[in-house]
């Protein structure tokens, strides 16, 4: 059994690689929504944890599932963390988290695949994306080894990660978020937004302050790239993972 969040589908590739290991994956942020944290999975069977590194912690839809998740009989379990550069004390963090409901993270996998934080910093070029890609495929195929091999590690970091969890929270603002002349009003941004930040004004998007993850999803993922956050995403590239809806 694999969870998972994404926002511009980068996670939701990696978990669908992986669950050829391990079956079944479940969207996190879905399972919030409909209120479903208790699985039992078969004896012995692997857990992964599967989202994207957030200011070098973890991101609030995680944590909420996390907090309130009750897993039983979980054999190996791990997470692989998505990432521009690293996954800094993401995994520490999460061990941290599952420590707290009685569960052991035995593993904690970086894999680097094209940055989508815009609002952060530019996105590389179509061609460097691709090659990050491919890259991306060789790093699963390692990582999946390691996983049937049920390697163990272990995880530190927890502190820092909650430090790190700390600017990950000053930085949840929406007020930078508008949209242009541009914005056709198909309501892509509210239908991709995976924690329902989103909602339609007069055909327009318009942000609810206490809900947005950052995820960057409705601003890669606007179809005529209307969504800006401040002035500097204007000039610069947007990435979804090839084939995302």
């Amino acid at each position: 059994m694999i969870f998972y969040f994404s926002g511009t589908g980068n996670s939701r590739h990696a978990a669908e690689f992986l669950a050829g290991l391990n079956g079944e994956i479940v969207e996190i942020s879905k399972a919030v929504r409909e209120g479903k944290f208790s699985y039992t999975v078969k004896n012995g069977e692997s857990v992964g944890f599967v989202f994207p590194v957030y200011c070098g912690s973890v991101g609030d839809p995680i944590v909420e599932f996390v907090q309130k998740l009750e897993l039983k009989n979980a054999g190996y379990v791990y997470a692989v963390i998505t990432c521009g550069a690293g996954m800094g004390a993401a995994g520490g963090y999460l061990a941290k988290l599952l420590k707290a409901r009685g569960i052991t993270l035995d593993n904690a996998y970086q894999l680097v695949m094209p940055n989508n934080a815009l609002i952060y910093s530019g996105i590389k070029k179509a061609d460097e994306c691709g090659e990050a890609i491919r890259s991306a495929e060789n790093q699963l195929d390692q990582i999946s080894s390691r996983i049937n091999r049920k390697e163990k590690a272990q995880i530190k970091g927890g502190l820092k990660g909650t430090i790190f969890r700390k600017t990950y929270l000053m930085m949840l603002s929406t007020k930078k978020f508008y949209v242009t002349d541009k914005c056709i009003g198909c309501g892509k941004c509210q239908s991709v937004c995976p924690v329902g930040a989103i909602s339609l004004k007069d055909g327009k998007p318009v942000w609810v302050k206490d809900k947005c993850a950052k995820c960057t999803g409705c601003i890669n993922r606007c179809p005529v790239e209307a969504i800006q956050y401040g002035k500097a995403t204007e000039k610069r590239n947007r990435y979804v993972y090839p084939g995302l809806k």
